[in-house]
């Protein structure tokens, strides 16, 4: 298999604080926080196949100065949350056919080698997914080769709560391991096929920002069972950056103190081309 090359369509507005209200993390205002998750985005992407596309909504000069330095593809309109959603689906589906799509939200940080372990992951699909099991429940795990699949970056620390615990199937990978989960936000990465595939439902979950709904569509419930496999690293590779839910076993703290220091640097460089 050759390496795969990534589209990224980076979703962002810097005139909402927070959709949810949501307190942030280390006292970031919500233009420093944008900037510093882009930062680390590009930084996981070093050495990878990919290109970038921005998707602003109504952004201020100040942000569109600040992507204008990186080598990326910049469409600011004014949309509102559901339209920018749906705007990023019909992205995602007009995607070249070998590319796969990563679906970013403007709030996650990743850590550097976050598109190194999805890439192995990637390359190493059949081997890692190919399960040794009872005869009652082989043909459960070799669907697992057939089915689509979908990463999602973060790991939320409710999965280890009691309350929120269910059977899920762990597969080992050279760099972690990949746990089988049964929901995402709308931070997810899958092939151009599968949203192309799954159109219909995708755009249907964008009235209201139901990423609750097209979870429980797409990857399924308790039993899982439903049309794709979704997978989260163990340790994450991403957090959500929001106070109560972050990807627990990271020093985020000491990675956004890192990318404050290059995001300050930055400030005084002309250009910083992302690689491709």
């Amino acid at each position: 298999m050759s390496q795969p090359r990534f589209h990224i369509i980076f979703r962002t507005c810097d005139i909402v604080h927070s959709v949810h209200n949501a307190p942030r993390p280390f006292g970031l205002d919500k233009r420093t926080l944008i900037k510093i998750c882009f930062l680390s985005l590009t930084r996981s992407l070093e050495g990878v196949s990919h290109r970038i596309t921005i998707l602003g909504d109504r952004l201020s000069p100040e942000l569109q100065a600040f992507f204008q330095q990186f080598h990326v593809s910049i469409l600011n309109e004014e949309l509102g949350n559901d339209r920018s959603l749906l705007r990023s689906i019909r992205l995602a589906c007009e995607s070249n056919s070998d590319e796969w799509v990563y679906l970013c939200e403007d709030d996650y940080v990743h850590v550097p080698h976050t598109f190194h372990f999805i890439t192995d992951l990637i390359l190493h699909r059949e081997e890692y997914l190919r399960m040794r099991s009872p005869i009652r429940f082989k043909r459960g795990s070799e669907r697992f080769l057939d089915i689509p699949l979908v990463i999602h970056p973060p790991d939320y620390p409710d999965r280890y709560l009691r309350r929120y615990r269910r059977f899920s199937l762990l597969f080992i990978s050279r760099f972690c391991h990949w746990r089988q989960i049964s929901s995402t936000t709308f931070t997810f990465l899958a092939e151009t096929k599968t949203f192309q595939r799954f159109r219909p439902l995708f755009e249907k979950s964008t009235t209201g920002a139901r990423d609750g709904y097209l979870s429980q569509e797409l990857y399924g419930s308790h039993f899982f069972g439903k049309k794709a496999l979704a997978l989260s690293p163990i340790p994450g590779l991403a957090t959500h950056m929001h106070e109560d839910v972050m990807t627990p076993f990271v020093d985020w703290k000491d990675l956004v103190q890192h990318y404050l220091l290059e995001l300050n640097q930055l400030s005084t460089t002309p250009s910083v081309p992302a690689r491709d």
